[in-house]
Formats: C-alpha cells, sequence, structure tokens
C-alpha cells in the first residue's frame, strides 16, 4: 500500500551534510588520484622502454665496431700471407691472430645476453678455425700451397659473411625493437586516454551526485526548520487553548461550586440546614469530579501508573463515550517502555483520535499496539473521509506536523496510508526503548 506524500521521514542535520560532501570530494579525489597514478606509471613504463633500447643498441653498436677492427687485422694478416713476409713479420702476425682470437672471444661472451648470442658464438668458431690455419700458413714459412690458400681464403670469408650477417640482424632486430616500442607506446596511449577519460567521466558524476545531494539536504534542512515552526508555533496555540478551557473550567464550574458552597455555609440554621448540608456535599463532590477531568486532561495519570497499553485503553474508552464511535484496541506490549518513549506514542494516538473527531467523520476506529524486530509499531485506522487535498492548509495539518515531530523525536517515522474504499492510517514506528534500560 502506498504511503501518502511526506517530503522527509528522517532529520537531516550538520553531520549528514558534511559526510556527504566528505564522500562525494573523496571519490573526486581518489579518481583524479587514480588517473595521476596512470599517467605516472605509463610514462615510467616509457621511460623503462627507451632506456632498455637505448642500452641494447650501445652495446651491439660497440660489439659490432669491435668485431670490424678485428676483421680489419684478420684481413691484414691474409694480406701479408699472400705477400710472403720475413720471419719477423711471421712473429707478429702470429701475435696478431692470438690477440684477434682472444678479441673476438670476449666480444661472444660480451654478447651471450643478447638475442645474436649464437650468431656471435658462430664468429669466434669460425675466427678460431681461421687463425688456426693462418697460424700453420705462417709458421710453415715459404710460400703457401695453392689449396691451402684456398682453404685460408675460404675461412677468411666465412668470417666475413658471419660479420655482415650479425650486422643485418642486428639491424633488422633494432627495426623490430623500434616497431614494437612503437606498437606499446600506442598502447599506453589509448590506454591512458581510455582511463582518464573514464576518470573524469566518474568525477563529473561524482561532483553532480554531491551537488545535488547538497541541494537535496539543504531543501530537507529549510523543511524542518519550517516544520519546527509550525510545531512550535501549534504548542503556543495548544498552550492557549488549555489555558483558555482551564480558566472556563475553573471559573464556569469549580468556581460555582464553591460560590454556591459558601452561600450555604454563611446562612443562618434553620430547619433547611440538613438540605443544605446535603447540597455542600453535592456540590463539593462535582468539584473534586472536575478537578479529576481536568487533571487527566492535563495528563492521565494512569500513563504514568500503568504505562502505555493501560493508558492507551482509558482513552480509547472516552474516545468511545464522547465520540459515540465504534472503539477496537488490539494490543500486544507486555512490558513499560521508556517515559519519554510511552508520553510521546500517547499525545501522538490522542492527536490521531482528536482529528478523527474534529476531520474524519468516521463511524469505527481501530488502534493496535505491537513490538516486533525492535520496532514498536502504533496503528491508528479510521473510515472517514481521508485527509484533504493538499495544499490545503488547516489545524489537521498542523496536528499531523506535531505527531511528525514527535515521532521523530524517539527515531522514528510517522507515516499517512489510505484505507480502501475510504479512511486513513497512521502508522507510527519507533525503535524499541525499555524503562530498565534507562534507568
Amino acid at each position: 500500500m502506498n504511503s501518502l506524500s511526506i517530503p522527509f521521514h528522517r532529520r537531516m542535520g550538520e553531520r549528514s551534510v558534511l559526510w556527504g560532501l566528505i564522500i562525494g570530494f573523496g571519490l573526486v579525489v581518489i579518481l583524479l588520484g587514480i588517473a595521476g597514478l596512470v599517467a605516472v606509471r605509463d610514462s615510467h613504463a616509457i621511460r623503462k622502454n627507451a632506456a632498455r633500447l637505448v642500452q641494447e643498441q650501445l652495446l651491439v653498436a660497440r660489439l659490432l665496431h669491435e668485431v670490424q677492427a678485428e676483421e680489419d687485422a684478420l684481413a691484414l694478416i691474409v694480406h701479408r700471407i699472400v705477400r710472403e713476409v720475413g720471419m719477423d713479420d711471421r712473429v707478429a702476425r702470429i701475435q696478431d691472430l692470438k690477440k684477434a682470437d682472444f678479441g673476438v672471444a670476449k666480444l661472444a661472451e660480451a654478447a651471450q645476453h643478447t638475442v645474436h648470442a649464437e650468431d656471435w658464438r658462430k664468429l669466434a668458431a669460425a675466427t678460431q678455425l681461421f687463425s688456426k690455419q693462418a697460424q700453420i700458413s705462417l709458421e710453415a714459412g715459404g710460400s703457401t700451397s695453392r689449396m691451402h690458400m684456398d682453404e685460408l681464403i675460404s675461412s677468411h670469408d666465412v668470417v666475413v659473411k658471419l660479420i655482415h650477417d650479425l650486422i643485418l640482424h642486428s639491424t633488422k632486430h633494432l627495426a623490430e625493437v623500434d616497431q614494437e616500442i612503437g606498437q606499446q607506446l600506442q598502447q599506453l596511449a589509448d590506454e591512458s586516454a581510455i582511463l582518464l577519460g573514464a576518470c573524469l567521466l566518474l568525477s563529473g558524476v561524482c561532483a553532480t551526485g554531491t551537488i545535488f545531494f547538497v541541494r537535496h539536504s539543504i531543501r530537507r534542512i529549510e523543511w524542518q526548520q519550517d516544520e519546527l515552526s509550525r510545531v512550535s508555533w501549534h504548542m503556543l496555540q495548544t498552550q492557549e487553548e488549555t489555558a483558555r478551557r482551564f480558566s472556563h473550567e475553573l471559573h464556569d464550574e469549580l468556581g460555582q461550586s464553591l460560590a454556591a458552597v459558601r452561600s450555604n455555609l454563611v446562612r443562618r440554621v434553620d430547619d433547611r440546614f440538613e438540605d443544605r448540608r446535603a447540597d455542600c456535599v453535592l456540590l463539593v463532590d462535582q468539584a473534586i469530579a472536575n478537578v479529576r477531568e481536568l487533571s487527566q486532561l492535563l495528563r492521565p495519570v494512569i500513563l504514568d501508573d500503568f504505562g502505555l497499553d493501560a493508558g492507551l485503553r482509558w482513552l480509547t474508552e472516552k474516545f468511545a463515550q464522547r465520540a459515540q464511535v465504534e472503539m477496537t484496541y488490539d494490543s500486544h506490549l507486555e512490558t513499560r517502555l521508556h517515559s519519554d518513549l510511552e508520553t510521546h506514542l500517547f499525545r501522538i494516538a490522542q492527536e490521531a483520535m482528536t482529528n478523527i473527531a474534529r476531520h474524519s467523520k468516521a463511524t469505527e476506529v481501530k488502534i493496535s499496539l505491537s513490538v516486533e524486530n525492535g520496532q514498536v509499531q502504533l496503528i491508528v485506522e479510521d473510515d472517514g473521509i481521508g485527509l484533504p487535498p493538499q495544499g490545503e492548509t488547516s489545524r489537521q495539518s498542523l496536528g499531523l506536523t506535531g505527531m511528525r515531530a514527535r515521532a521523530r523525536e524517539c527515531g522514528g517515522k510517522l507515516q499517512l496510508q489510505p484505507v480502501k474504499p475510504h479512511g486513513l492510517r497512521v502508522v507510527v514506528s519507533t525503535p524499541v526503548l525499555l524503562a530498565e534500560e534507562t534507568d
């Protein structure tokens, strides 16, 4: 069943607004922080890849430069062998061959962690084979045979070819690495653009949500202030009406009774003394009854002595007698509640029944009081005409304002629900607060 329109059920305070602002702006800061971290991460990745590429190419360039120098030395040795140099020069060339072998071996060892390590090992093996054949030719002295010279030149050609292949492979690998780095940069740029866009979008959503929350909170605070003013005005009116009624009761009832008693007491004793004494006793009894009724109207003693259940039962009996309507009261409350909670719920029921008597034209009223799941629920239902159209300001709306204020004071809420085919249901739900919990 749908509840009738009540703008806000819960109280909005400074703490709620502050928490809303902290959460809203906190989310914005977190999202911007995430975007910044992603940008820093991408920048670091780009720098790391670029540095790795530069170091690798510097190493390859140094190795290629040194191996070309070694190849020049080997070519010079071949040239000297062909020219059939003297003994002194042969000893120097043998030393050059050993240096070239050692240099190429070191280069192969330095390149063992590169992608072309296998090529470097083949080059080192080919160089050693060439050096061995060249050293045999130099140690033999004299003219070198044609067949041995062909083998020596063939070995040198193998070394030259391996160096040439190494240069081509390095150039090809450089192109592949450059393409890979380009793809990674493009991927990082795309991811950064998507993430930054998403963060900006979410930041905008959070900022917009925060603005709507603050605007909604301001409306709630303004509504609470307006309702507080209406409750204060309603309390002043109620106090004034109570004082006026109390004054009239004292003047018209108690004052008249005491005046009549005084008149009987000041008369001289005669044959009608017994009649006047009986009249005095009757007037005093009426005065006592009037004082008790006024006391009950101000605050029922039964509410303090026997609790909310007994107080509501007394209220329904009195209302049935006064309003001439059929009353049904059902209660499942078996314990005493806190005195403030009992007072608020009793006053809410009293105001609801006053509204029924004045505005609803109901013939049947049902009241129920129950406790379930830590909530005490009070329901007042009638078969009257229901609420007047919205926008009409009346005493009934002021009464509802006071009822809502009492429900919020208890930490609960008040709902108005239509009853089919006609009528109104007032539902009050508040947390249970037992009397012994606050003793």
